[in-house]
């Protein structure tokens, strides 16, 4: 009787989990499973090449930003990164498993390398390009991105 009260306040309590049957046949109860606690999260690499439009020569000191937006209140950078002479940059993140990601190019050099006008690419991953995953761990996905920026009139 005593254990039956005990096992119903602990339900109640939200303690369902816990309870002296948690290992495999302990005094002579069946396995419980032990509850998880945690956030699904997927890791990303986005390999980024940002060209000028006209020529499509490789830009350098381009700041390239992989944003997050939930809604229109809430943006969320989650990684950044300068393009190098080969006007290449690679973003490496982890973050919270989602389909969208928007990459935002910014010349933040001023006219070292020409001025360009800012420009942004949605990029898009299906559930089918995470490779890896098991439990919270949603697996990897990696894109290979071209932004074409044009030059400030």
């Amino acid at each position: 009787m005593k254990s039956k009260l005990l096992k119903f306040l602990m339900a109640a309590l939200g303690f369902a989990g816990y309870t002296a049957c948690d290992g495999p046949d302990m005094y002579g109860c069946p396995p419980v499973s032990v509850p998880e606690y945690g956030c699904p999260y997927a890791e990303y690499m986005f390999d980024i090449g940002v060209a000028d439009s006209e020529n499509d020569m490789p830009i350098e000191g381009i700041r390239v930003s992989a944003i997050q937006r939930i809604d229109e209140s809430y943006t969320d950078t989650l990684a950044r990164g300068t393009t190098s002479a080969e006007g290449k940059v690679r973003l490496q993140f982890e973050a919270f498993p989602t389909n969208k990601h928007e990459l935002v190019a910014d010349d933040i050099d001023g006219a070292d390398n020409g001025s360009y006008d800012s420009a942004s690419v949605i990029i898009t991953t299906s559930q089918d390009e995470y490779t890896g995953g098991e439990g919270w761990y949603e697996g990897s996905a990696t894109e290979e991105i071209t932004i074409k920026l044009n030059k400030k009139s």
